[in-house]
This record gives C-alpha cells, structure tokens and sequence, in this order.
C-alpha cells in the first residue's frame, strides 16, 4: 500500500514537472484524490470496511493557476469536488448540485463552507457525520461509535454508553439523520 502511494505521488509529481518544462503549469489546473482511505491492521482492521478516520479521509490536492499553495484542516466532502470545477471555470453551478464550492477555501485556507462532512456507507445503512470536534459512526443495527477528536484523535474510545456525552451523542444523532435525509 504505501509503495502504491508512494508510486502514485512520483507520478502525480512528472506530470507536474512535465507540465512546468511544457510552460503549461501557469494555465493548467491540476486536481487530485481518490475514493477512500484504507486500513492497514488500525482497530484489527484491514482494507475500508468502516467509517473510521483512516477509510474516510482522502487526499484532495486542487493547483490552481494564480492561487497561492496552501494546507487546510477545513471539513470538505467528495461532492464539493465537482462544484469547485465548475466554479474555477467560471461556469454556471447547477441549483441540483448537493456539494458546496470550495473555493473560499482555495483562497483562504483559514476559511469553511462546512461545518460537518457526511460519509455514506453505500453497503447497508449507515454512514459517518466528522465535525472539528467530533466523529459519529453509524452502523445501522449494528450499532453506533462516537469519539472526541480532540481528546483521541485515533479513535480508540467509543463515548456512546459514556453520560458525560449523552448530549453530544443525541445532537450528533440528529445532525447524522438530518443529513441522510437530504442527501437521499
């Protein structure tokens, strides 16, 4: 896996170059991710079998012409991937689109358009909710994870049956259902 990875970022970087040899870099967009991350043995897990960090986050690298390079930490989503192409090339945005622009982001790595990311679990019912602060799994009946990001970034503690997060728990819960709904 990380030999593919590491293939893949040699890859992406001859384009690159050819691009700068070709004068074409200035005029080019180049936009990067791929579909899921992947388990490597984290949580006795192997390959994308759950929602947790490692399976939904991906690399989403966008090189625009006349913007500065830049890192983010802002919450985006795969469907905010094609409302940025049709925004960076000044198109007109379809009203049926579910995703957002991320173009304040391009510009202001500061800057958010949302405040959670939605994973779909295409399997079976279920899927993620990822907010700044924390990370709720549902796994339809086969139950429910909830993780404070800030205190265990790697996802070790499940708060579900913990009282000091029942709040959090029932908010994350209808945000979650909320979510779905709109995005059926």
């Amino acid at each position: 896996y990380y030999a593919s990875v590491t293939f893949m970022d040699e890859q992406l970087g001859r384009v690159l170059d050819e691009l700068e040899r070709l004068g074409l870099r200035e005029t080019t967009a180049v936009i990067f991710t791929t579909d899921h991350g992947y388990h490597l043995g984290e949580h006795g897990f192997w390959q994308k079998m759950n929602l947790h960090e490692e399976v939904v986050r991906v690399p989403l690298i966008f090189s625009i012409p006349g913007m500065k390079p830049g890192r983010t930490d802002s919450l985006v989503e795969l469907v905010d991937f094609y409302p940025t192409c049709v925004d960076v090339l000044g198109l007109p945005t379809p009203a049926t689109l579910q995703g957002k622009s991320l173009l304040p982001i391009l510009s202001n790595p500061n800057a958010s358009v949302r405040e959670t990311a939605l994973s779909i679990d295409q399997r079976g019912p279920g899927g993620g909710l990822r907010a700044e602060d924390w990370h709720y799994l549902n796994y339809g009946p086969q139950g429910e994870e909830l993780y404070d990001m800030k205190k265990d970034p790697n996802q070790y503690t499940n708060l579900t049956n913990d009282p000091a997060y029942a709040g959090l728990l029932d908010q994350a819960r209808t945000m979650f259902k909320e979510r779905m709904a709109a995005a059926k």
